[in-house]
């Protein structure tokens, strides 16, 4: 697939390390881990060549408690 870009060293990546030990993915063939697991089995996100999510943690901070804050702002009378 050229159109997919290619993974060499230089180039900018999109790619997701997703944890086989957890109690959704642990024993699961990892052809099928993308059938069982969910967001928190996500342990890396790299996306254009910059690490978004290290060890399942956002790297600016919890992504919740930002959403949370964003929204109080929207919905403040």
């Amino acid at each position: 697939w050229p159109e997919a870009g290619r993974i060499e060293a230089g180039a900018p990546a999109d790619l997701v390390g997703v944890r086989l030990d957890t109690v959704r993915t642990a024993g699961v063939d990892p052809g099928q881990v993308v059938m069982v697991a969910t967001a928190a089995d996500v342990d890396t996100v790299i996306a254009g060549g910059r690490e978004i999510v290290r060890a399942g943690q956002h790297v600016l901070g919890d992504a919740a408690t930002s959403l949370q804050r964003v929204l109080r702002t929207l919905w403040a009378p």
